[in-house]
Order: C-alpha cells, then sequence, then structure tokens
C-alpha cells in the first residue's frame, strides 16, 4: 500500500505543469469536422462542420445509406437556421426547410 501511494506521488511529481490548459488555450483548440459512421458499414453517414467557437455550424447526413449526403442543416449560435434535403437521390436539394 505505501509503495501504490510512493509511486502515485512520483508520477505526480513528473507531470508538467503545462499540461493542465487555461480556458482561453481550451477555446483554441477544437474539432472542426467531425465525421461519423452511425451504421458501421464503412461510409461516414454524418459530417458536423465545427465553428471557431466550438459550435456546429452545418450538418451533413447520409439518410438513404448510399454514401452520398442527401441531407444539410445550416445553423447559427448552435441552432438550426435552414435545412435541405435530396429526396429523389440526385444529389440536388428539391425540398428547403426554415426553421
Amino acid at each position: 500500500m505505501l509503495r501504490k501511494i510512493f509511486l502515485l506521488v512520483i508520477l505526480c511529481g513528473l507531470i508538467p505543469v503545462g499540461l493542465v490548459c487555461s480556458e482561453e488555450e481550451k477555446q483554441l483548440v477544437h474539432a472542426k469536422k467531425v465525421q461519423v459512421d452511425a451504421n458501421y458499414d464503412g461510409q461516414v453517414d454524418r459530417i458536423e462542420h465545427i465553428g471557431a467557437g466550438g459550435k456546429i455550424e452545418r450538418l451533413e447526413l447520409d439518410n438513404s445509406g448510399d454514401g452520398r449526403m442527401d441531407e444539410w442543416i445550416d445553423y447559427a449560435d448552435g441552432r438550426p437556421l435552414k435545412g435541405e434535403k435530396d429526396t429523389n437521390g440526385d444529389g440536388k436539394p428539391d425540398v428547403w426547410i426554415e426553421y
């Protein structure tokens, strides 16, 4: 038991102070694009575009499972603003949504 505590104290002492980020530094580091394979078929089904503030700016979805994005949603301040859908598979939006 004493050996584990001693090891923990040694390890904690070796951790550089620079690894702890300030809040300002945390705001600077974030993902810009997140790609998700929701149904595990090897193809991206969802792409999230993240803005400078860490909030989502655009969402692209493949609802049909054919590997092509067929729904697009634009966001403002993390809230949906407008959306478009391709319902006939030609790659062009034919349904427009305003939130």
